[in-house]
C-alpha cells in the first residue's frame, strides 16, 4: 500500500512538474513569428479613392485608433484587463508613427491577414480579408494623405504587454488569416450583398455571435451561433461581462422587434427600441450612412433565426 502511494505520490508530482514547466514556456517564450509573402500592389490616389478611403478609416479604423482628446489617428491604451495593456499605435504622417514604418505592401499584408512586419499577430487587429481589393486600396491611399485625421503627432505608445493568457492564445488559437488572392467590389445597390459586406467587415459578428471561440474568419457564415448573440463581452470599465445581443431576425428576442428606424437609432446612438441604453461595449458607428445602415438591416433579416433570449444588459462575472 506505501509503494502504491508512493508511485501515486511521484506521477502527481511529474505532472505538476509538466504543468508547470509548460506554463513557464508560455509565459517567458516570445510571442511566434510566421512567415508570409509581402503582396506587390499599386496605390491609386485620386479623389474619388481618398474620399472613400477618409469614409472608411471613420467608420472602422478611427473606432480604436483615434486619439480620446483629438482628431487625429495617434493610438493610445486600448484594453488593460483581460489580456494586459494592449495599445493601439500612431497611424498619423509623424516620421516616427508606426504607419511610416511600413510599405505599402507590409500594410495591405497587415490588414488581410493581421501579420506586422515583424512576424507576429497583430493582437486583436480585425483582419480584413473581405475587404474588397479597391476598398483596401482606399484605405491606404487616404493614410498616406494629408488630413485633420493623419495630421502627425509625436505620440509613441509602450509596446504591447499581453499577460499569461494571451500568450497562450497567440501560441494556441491566435493565427494570421489567409491572404486572398482578389476579393471583388460589392454591388452597393444591392442591400443585401451590401450589409453583408458591412457586417462582416466591421466584425459585428464577431461579437454578436455565439463565442469568441467559434469565429470562423475564412467564412463568417459557419461561425458558431452565427448573430445569436450571447457572446460575453468585457465592459469598458472591465469590472465584468455583458451578453452580447441577438442579431437574427427572431420576433421576440432578435431584430424582429425593431423597425428599420429603431435599428439605426441603436447603430448611432446606443438606444434600444425601448429607450435603454446598449452598453458603453457597443461602439456607436456615427459615421455610417443610412444607406449602409439599411443594407445592414436588410441583410440581418435573412440570417438564419437563432431562439436565444438574452436579457437586456445581462451581465456575467
Amino acid at each position: 500500500m506505501k509503494k502504491a502511494l508512493k508511485i501515486l505520490g511521484m506521477v502527481l508530482l511529474g505532472l505538476i512538474v509538466i504543468v508547470l514547466l509548460g506554463a513557464a514556456y508560455i509565459n517567458f517564450s516570445p510571442i511566434p513569428k510566421h512567415e508570409a509573402e509581402v503582396p506587390a500592389i499599386t496605390i491609386k490616389a485620386d479623389s474619388a479613392q481618398l474620399a472613400r478611403g477618409e469614409h472608411l478609416v471613420n467608420v472602422s479604423c478611427a473606432l480604436c485608433h483615434k486619439g480620446k482628446n483629438t482628431n487625429q489617428m495617434e493610438g493610445g491604451l486600448w484594453r488593460e484587463k483581460d489580456f494586459g495593456e494592449v495599445y493601439t499605435p500612431n497611424l498619423t504622417l509623424h516620421p516616427d508613427s508606426k504607419l511610416s514604418q511600413y510599405s505599402d505592401g507590409e500594410l495591405a499584408l497587415m490588414l488581410r491577414t493581421g501579420l506586422k512586419k515583424n512576424g507576429e499577430v497583430a493582437f486583436f487587429m480585425p483582419r480584413y480579408m473581405h475587404l474588397s481589393d479597391e476598398d483596401l486600396n482606399a484605405v491606404i491611399a487616404f493614410l498616406r494623405s494629408e488630413n485633420p485625421l493623419t495630421r502627425p503627432s509625436d505620440k509613441q505608445w509602450p509596446e504591447r504587454k499581453p499577460n499569461y493568457l494571451a500568450k497562450l492564445l497567440t501560441k494556441v488559437a491566435i493565427k494570421p488569416t489567409p491572404y486572398p488572392e482578389t476579393v471583388a467590389a460589392v454591388d452597393f445597390n444591392d442591400p443585401v450583398a451590401h450589409g453583408r459586406y458591412l457586417t462582416h467587415n466591421l466584425a459585428c459578428y464577431h461579437c454578436h455571435s455565439g463565442s469568441f471561440d467559434g469565429i470562423n474568419e475564412v467564412e463568417p457564415t459557419a461561425s458558431a451561433g452565427y448573430f445569436g448573440g450571447g457572446n460575453p463581452i468585457l465592459k469598458k470599465n472591465g469590472s465584468a461581462k455583458v451578453l452580447s445581443s441577438n442579431l437574427t431576425p427572431h420576433p421576440d428576442h432578435g431584430l424582429g422587434k425593431y423597425s428599420p428606424e429603431q435599428f439605426a437609432k441603436a447603430v448611432r446612438t446606443g438606444k434600444r427600441h425601448d429607450g435603454s441604453n446598449l452598453d458603453h461595449s457597443m461602439p456607436l458607428f456615427t459615421n455610417l450612412t443610412d444607406a449602409e445602415i439599411n443594407a445592414m438591416y436588410a441583410y440581418l433579416q435573412t440570417v438564419p433565426v437563432i431562439d436565444n433570449a438574452i436579457e437586456p444588459g445581462a451581465v456575467v462575472k
